[in-house]
C-alpha cells in the first residue's frame, strides 16, 4: 500500500518497491492524472522519441506510374 509522507514542506507518495517493479516503473519518470475515483500515474510517454532529429535523413522517391 502506497502512503503520503511529508517532504519538507510538500507531500509526497511512497511506494512499495515490488509494486514499482510489477508496474516496470523503476527509474523512470512518471505522469499522472487526477480522476474521480483517485489519481492515476504511468510512466512518461514518449512517442517517437528521436524521431524529430531524423528529419534530415529523409528521403522519398516517387515513382510515377505512366498511363498507356
Amino acid at each position: 500500500m502506497a502512503k503520503i509522507i511529508q517532504i519538507g514542506n510538500s507531500q509526497g507518495i511512497r511506494i512499495p518497491k515490488p509494486l514499482i517493479a510489477l508496474a516496470n516503473l523503476e527509474g523512470k519518470e512518471l505522469e499522472y492524472v487526477v480522476m474521480d475515483s483517485g489519481l492515476l500515474i504511468t510512466p512518461e510517454k514518449k512517442v517517437r522519441v528521436g524521431w524529430e532529429n531524423d528529419t534530415d535523413n529523409l528521403s522519398v522517391e516517387w515513382e510515377w506510374s505512366k498511363t498507356p
